[in-house]
């Protein structure tokens, strides 16, 4: 069974109170990401070959994120698009928890690895 990690995300609307806009793994953290030399479309371009993207790419400085609709299609995208290069540097893909991006200071939440 596919699970749909959107909510009528292109009608604008707002998921009914309990129901979380985007469940988990749907989200690919992108990390050793140039964003000084990259754009959005960009982004996208390289992934949305993976599955349907939920929205636009999220790119901050040194990572972004990807929002896919099914987990099989962030599952694709991690396996095909690891150590892809994009400017200049070759990008480090993982699984997202589904926390806000906050607007302060870009952190590392992945823990050691």
């Amino acid at each position: 069974e596919e699970r749909f990690c959107v909510w009528s995300i292109w009608t604008g609307e707002m998921p009914p109170p309990g129901v979380a806009k985007h469940p988990p793994n749907c989200r690919v953290f992108i990390g050793n990401l140039a964003t000084e030399k990259t754009t959005p479309q960009e982004v996208a371009n390289i992934f949305q070959r993976y599955g349907r993207l939920a929205e636009e790419p999220l790119l901050r400085r040194s990572f972004g994120f990807v929002q896919f609709e099914t987990p099989d299609a962030a599952q694709a995208a991690i396996r095909g698009a690891q150590g892809t290069m994009i400017g200049g540097l070759s990008i480090d893909l993982t699984l997202s928890d589904n926390r806000p991006v906050r607007g302060g200071p870009p952190t590392d939440r992945r823990g050691p690895g």
